[in-house]
Order: structure tokens, then C-alpha cells, then sequence
């Protein structure tokens, strides 16, 4: 997943910057006796911004005793009623990129679609709270049959998009039997930060923070013939980075970072997607594996694989934009 700062910024070399992920840091009580400014970043962080963190986290809990399909209505519900009324240039941004993304789609369909993408945001936050019975008992398999097998003979790159409910798709993994590690986005909420963090680790999943530190521990899960788990599609400072919908191909996200580590490790590369069919049940597909060739007389072999990445992960956003959590991003 993208980061929230740097991380995409390259050198005249065409080479990402390094960037080293910090948390944010917490004010002390002193800048409460400072006044101005520092008073007022104290009493946001400590005060303001704690009615949102306490919320989030009744939320959780409360959902954590309902069945988990009421709590996904619950959640489908509450995003159709606040995305038109209280994100509405969110909902706006992504009734704009629905139309530009899918010019096909009449006013009657685009009304649909934005009523599913509220349902769908809605329903993927309240999920959290029950991801592991999604998990295990609302999810059916399409060509997942020799995944487990195939993960045994080396390395493997599994690459997906934030398309449903993507916690869902890795949690299937690790009932697989598999140990699958990913790197993340810290949400900016600490509470949601908190509620990932406690779900993705007492699931067992493997976590590595974003930036340059992520890059040394994974090459050495991969050379040890280790899963990693990449979403290639990504939301930088609000701007959708990839897919790239016709844009020029760039080198600045995931889709370089999978090439170079699959070359490096000779890494198969391992499709996932995972759709939302009606309400809490989905369906997760594994598409067919394969390894990055170098293209005969590239003079930029790298960008030929973030091509060839992007035309594995775009036709699967492109028709379920209404399932896709960066479609309320900019688009240009």
C-alpha cells in the first residue's frame, strides 16, 4: 500500500526516494502550558481528535457481538445514509471518476453504482469487527485449488487490489495455512490504526511498516522462499496512483516495488481478487501465477513490468469501481 508521506518521490536516477516511516508524535503536556499554536495541536490531539478515536472504537467492540451479517447490514446502511450526506465531496469525486473511468454507464447506472460504492464503503469499516467469521464461513473459492502448493516450491508475490473487503482476502490466506506478510498505510486515526493493528497481528498475519525499512525484511522473506502480500493499487495524498487508467506509466508506486523484488528473487507473481456478491458473502479468485520475463530489447525492463502488472490489476478495478475504496480519490 502506498504511503502518506514521501515514499513516492523519485531522484533524476528514476530511483524511489529513501523514506523511513515515523509515527506521529504525541504532544507533550507542556505545549498545553505553552499556549498557541502548541496549545492547539495539544488539545486536538488529546482532546478533538479523541471523541472520533472513542467512537470508532464503540463501534468495534459493540459490532464484535452481533452476527456478522447484521453487522455488515448495519455497516451498508450507515454508508448509504452519511457518504451523500456528510462526504459529500468524496461522494462527488467518486461519482466523477465513475463517469470518467466508465463513460458507458448512463445516469440510471451511475445512480446504482453510487449507491453500492456508499454501501460498499460502509460495510468494509464495520466489517473489521468480523472479519475472521468472513473469513471462514461468507467466502467461496475460484481457482484457489493448488494455490497451497504452488506457494511450496519458492517465493510468491500474491498482488491484489483494495476492491470489497481486502482484510477478508488475506485472512483466507492464513486459514489456508499459509504465513503471508504485508506492509502497510498506518491509518492517520490512531484509533483505526489500533483496531487493524490488533486485528491483522491476532490473526497472525505478518506485518512490515512502509518506507525503506520495509524493503530489507522483505527481500529476506522472499529469498527464504516466504509469501509476501502487495495491494498494487494506491491512493497517494488523495490522488488515485495506480491503476493508471490511460495515464503514462510511472515508477513512483507498488507495481515497480513487486517488479524489482520478483527480479531480484526470481519471484512468482500470484493474482488475487476478492468481490463483494450481495451484501456480506464474496467470492475470492485466484488468477493464473507467472514470473516476469525480460523484455527482448527493452531499454527499461522495469517498465515494461510495471505495464504488465497494471494490465493484471486495472481490468479488475475497472469493472467493480463501486467495490473499489480509492475510487473517492482525485483522479487528475
Amino acid at each position: 500500500m502506498s504511503a502518506d508521506n514521501e515514499e513516492g518521490k523519485q531522484t533524476a536516477s528514476g530511483k524511489r526516494k529513501a523514506w523511513i516511516y515515523e509515527p506521529p508524535k504525541t504532544p507533550p503536556i507542556a505545549d498545553l502550558v505553552a499556549g498557541g499554536e502548541r496549545r492547539k495541536v495539544f488539545l486536538r490531539y488529546w482532546l478533538y481528535e479523541n471523541i472520533d478515536n472513542a467512537i470508532d472504537l464503540v463501534f468495534y467492540f459493540v459490532f464484535m457481538l452481533l452476527p456478522a451479517r447484521a453487522c455488515s447490514a448495519i455497516g451498508g446502511w450507515l454508508g448509504r445514509f452519511l457518504a451523500p450526506r456528510f462526504h459529500k465531496g468524496a461522494y462527488a469525486r467518486a461519482a466523477a471518476n465513475l463517469k470518467a473511468i466508465r463513460p458507458d454507464l448512463s445516469d440510471a447506472e451511475l445512480e446504482i453504482r453510487l449507491e453500492r460504492y456508499a454501501d460498499s464503503q460502509g460495510r468494509q469499516m464495520a466489517e473489521y469487527s468480523v472479519v475472521p467469521r468472513l473469513a471462514r464461513h461468507h467466502v467461496r473459492m475460484i481457482g484457489t485449488a493448488s494455490l497451497v502448493e504452488r506457494c511450496a516450491k519458492g517465493p510468491v508475490i500474491f498482488i491484489a487490489p483494495h476492491v470489497s473487503n481486502w482484510e477478508v482476502l488475506w485472512h483466507c490466506l492464513l486459514d489456508m495455512g499459509l504465513a503471508v506478510t504485508m506492509n502497510y498505510d498506518p491509518p492517520k486515526r490512531r484509533s483505526r490504526h489500533y483496531i487493524v493493528n490488533r486485528l491483522r497481528k491476532g490473526a497472525g498475519l505478518g506485518i512490515l511498516k512502509p518506507g525503506r525499512s520495509f524493503v530489507r525484511p522483505a527481500l529476506r522473506i522472499l529469498e527464504s522462499g516466504g509469501n509476501l502480500l502487495m495491494f498494487c493499487d494506491e491512493g497517494f495524498n488523495g490522488r488515485i496512483r495506480a491503476p493508471f487508467f490511460g495515464r503514462p506509466v510511472h515508477l513512483e508506486g507498488n507495481y515497480a516495488v513487486v517488479a524489482r523484488m520478483a527480479r531480484k528473487t526470481d519471484a512468482l507473481i500470484y493474482p488475487l481478487f476478492i468481490t463483494r456478491d450481495n451484501a456480506a458473502n464474496f467470492t475470492l479468485r485466484a488468477l493464473e501465477p507467472f514470473k516476469l520475463t525480460a523484455p527482448m530489447g527493452s531499454e527499461d525492463p522495469i517498465a515494461e513490468d510495471v505495464r504488465t502488472l497494471n494490465a493484471v490489476i486495472e481490468p479488475i478495478v475497472r469493472e467493480r469501481l463501486e467495490q473499489w475504496y480509492f475510487v473517492d480519490n482525485r483522479l487528475l
